[in-house]
């Protein structure tokens, strides 16, 4: 072998004389035998020949294990093998690095047993508040991470429970406490009212000169008030309520101010119906039998009025017959109005009462859930049912459930978008990376204002690039990042949304929606309830009159009886004498001129001299002085009873009416102040709606009370 590696070395070397004798050597000793290189591996360095060899020598060539080698004897040369090219070595490419496992997504599945059992724990911990509350503490916020974690938006109950809870100790005098369970409550239930309202109430007992605080509380109750449907709804209920039978009582009192007052003029010419042997309280005793036979054969309150009105016509000023007839026209409206008034108000016990139960998530949920199922098994839900049951389904991690009902709601209704973020995030939570991307994509083209399907569009682009890594997925990076802008831009308070560190939670992770408003008011549409309330009112108010121009008559009726009042002077119906008030007819003095003001007496009394004995002229005086002071004092007496109904009784029918409603509403609201729907929780806090109508009462009652002052200055 060594004779192998020197070959290329011996070929260098000038040949040799061969008849010259080789010097003798002693046999080298054995050497250990060289280890073999590998293969593709070329020796590091050729054996050179030392250029001072004698001739016949040999030369000595060094061993890698050895100092020295003995010379060996020299053989005759032989041509050298060729050498053979090395073979060339590819070099391996580099494995590529393993890739990380992306993290699971834990999807919290969590019944109202579970709830129930966290519930129990912070009463538990607040019951013994006063050994131990840091408990109590660490249990709220317990509650905090479960409302957290099941996307549940309002968990009402726990947050009444906290609110009262905080009221008793602020009752104890721990102010800084009940601060911290009232803002606790408002975390639990951001949209209930009373939860603002609860911390009002803790802020002012707390520190009553810090208005800016428990008014900023007592603003968001209000609002939330008047935007959020289940708690807007039973307010305009008691609202509108309060107005229609405002304006209906209103109306039965200005009319029978106006018979109190002129009344007596038609019972005169009614008398004259009759032979003269008729005594006058006879016909007037008829008289007022037949005006009540409406009510006693109880035809309605229109026909009433409109029989009333029948008889007064003749006797009323043109504003006042005006005014009568259109309050009466007005009426055959009511039925109507309450029939809409339903449509507007309804939302107790109808199916959008379920589907807000479900979307909120709090406990006692389970139940509504699984009346809606057996709805759904009927074929009897509606788009906003199975919505908002596959949304509850999701949240509570029942993804085998809310995947198909989320599906069959947008069977229902194609297209929506809001289905379709829910589902796309459903279906990324079960694990696909591809269907979710273009129900989110479609979600954003139909509804640019929402944010959700772009936040869950990044969301979806970040788990494909956790998935599936950087090389199959390096395009997703851009994408996701375009997509979290464009969430961000939509809805800044994403850009305080906490990104998820360690464990990601499904719930917590995404984002969902709930339905549209409009979509949940169309499940609380009920056709009969409406037909019933129209009904009932038609029936009390109309009469027993099925016609459809039953709304229609009594403004009819009160037209045509408006223009037979602008007969009186032609059919000779009596007057009121503006001295002394008694009635006067030419029926019964021939003798008056048809443009006469004042009784014949009057006219002789006071417009003629020297006709009647001073002693008759002094008691007819005294008689105008009594009637003018019984009229006042009526005036006052129906001013103080009611507003306005002084204003009608001393001729000023429009604004006395005007004054009568209001004051008429405030009271019925004050009498109605527990509402005619069943409010939820707490509802409005009484002094909220006590207030403003007290302030109203006391402004229209001082209005009216100072008109009446005022005319009575000018009479005089």
């Amino acid at each position: 072998m060594l004779l192998a590696l020197a070959a290329p070395a011996l070929a260098q070397v000038d040949l040799v004389d061969p008849d010259a004798k080789p010097a003798k050597a002693a046999p080298p000793p054995p050497r250990p035998k060289p280890r073999a290189a590998p293969a593709a591996e070329e020796p590091d360095e050729v054996p050179r020949q030392p250029i001072d060899l004698r001739p016949g020598e040999t030369p000595d060539v060094d061993s890698p294990d050895e100092e020295e080698e003995a010379p060996k004897k020299a053989e005759p040369l032989r041509e050298a093998p060729k050498k053979e090219a090395p073979k060339k070595v590819e070099p391996k490419k580099p494995e590529p690095p393993a890739r990380p496992i992306a993290a699971p997504i834990a999807v919290t599945k969590t019944n109202d047993a579970d709830l129930d059992a966290a519930w129990e724990r912070w009463r538990t911990a607040n019951a013994a508040f006063g050994q131990d509350p840091k408990a109590e503490a660490n249990a709220r916020a317990e509650l905090l991470r479960l409302k957290a974690e099941v996307g549940a938006l309002d968990f009402e109950a726990w947050s009444i429970a906290l609110l009262r809870a905080s009221a008793a100790h602020e009752a104890e005098g721990s102010s800084q406490v009940a601060i911290e369970q009232a803002l606790g409550a408002l975390e639990l239930a951001p949209n209930l009212p009373s939860s603002h309202f609860g911390l009002a109430r803790a802020y002012f007992a707390a520190d009553p000169s810090d208005i800016g605080r428990y008014f900023s509380a007592l603003q968001g109750g209000v609002v939330r008030l008047l935007t959020e449907p289940r708690y807007a709804r039973p307010l305009l209920a008691d609202a509108g309520t309060a107005l229609l039978a405002a304006f209906v009582i209103t109306a039965v009192f200005v009319l029978g101010v106006l018979f109190a007052r002129r009344g007596r003029y038609f019972l005169f010419d009614f008398n004259y119906l009759f032979p003269r042997v008729v005594p006058r309280w006879q016909s007037t005793a008829i008289g007022l039998v037949l005006l009540t036979l409406p009510i006693v054969f109880r035809l309605g309150v229109v026909p009433s009025m409109l029989f009333i009105f029948a008889a007064l016509t003749l006797y009323l000023s043109l504003a006042e017959r005006v005014l009568v007839g259109l309050m009466i026209g007005a009426l055959g409206a009511v039925p109507l109005l309450g029939a809409l008034l339903v449509h507007h108000t309804a939302f107790a016990d109808t199916p959008a009462e379920a589907a807000w139960q479900l979307e909120r998530g709090g406990t006692g949920a389970e139940a509504v859930a699984q009346k809606v199922v057996r709805r759904a098994a009927e074929d009897k839900a509606q788009y906003g049912e199975l919505f908002a049951l596959g949304t509850f389904e999701l949240h509570r991690g029942k993804l085998d459930l809310a995947i198909p009902r989320l599906k069959a709601a947008l069977a229902r209704n194609p297209d929506e978008p809001r289905a379709q973020v829910n589902l796309g995030a459903a279906m990324l939570l079960s694990g696909d990376l591809e269907n979710p991307l273009g129900l989110f994509e479609a979600a954003a083209k139909r509804a640019p204002e929402l944010a959700a399907p772009w936040f869950d569009l990044a969301r979806l682009y970040q788990r494909r690039v956790a998935v599936l890594g950087i090389d199959q997925a390096s395009a997703d990076i851009d994408k996701g990042n375009a997509a979290m802008g464009e969430a961000r831009q939509r809805d800044p308070s994403l850009v305080d949304r906490p990104e998820p560190q360690g464990k990601l939670l499904g719930n917590p992770w995404l984002v969902t929606v709930p339905m549209a408003q409009s979509e949940l008011l169309s499940l609380t549409a009920s056709d009969e309830t409406e037909a019933r309330v129209s009904s009932q009112l038609s029936l009390m108010l109309l009469g027993d009159i099925k016609a459809p121009w039953a709304p229609v008559y009594p403004l009819a009726a009160a037209g045509l009886l408006i223009a037979f009042g602008g007969l009186a002077r032609r059919v000779g119906a009596a007057r009121a004498c503006t001295k002394c008030g008694n009635p006067m007819s030419r029926r019964e003095d021939p003798d008056l001129s048809v443009a006469s003001v004042m009784c014949t007496q009057c006219v002789n009394v006071f417009a003629k001299k020297g006709v009647v004995p001073p002693a008759l002229k002094v008691r007819k005086q005294v008689e105008v002085a009594r009637y003018q002071s019984r009229v006042d004092r009526l005036t006052f007496g129906l001013g103080l009873l009611c507003s306005g109904l002084g204003h009608v009784f001393k001729g000023l029918p429009v604004r006395g009416a005007l004054y009568a409603f209001l004051f008429v509403f405030a009271w019925v609201a004050v009498v109605l102040r527990d509402g005619v729907l069943r409010a939820p929780f707490e509802g409005l806090p009484l002094w909220v709606k006590v207030v403003p109508l007290a302030l109203l009462l006391v402004f229209v009652y001082g209005l009216s009370v100072r008109g009446l002052f005022k005319k009575q200055g000018q009479g005089a």
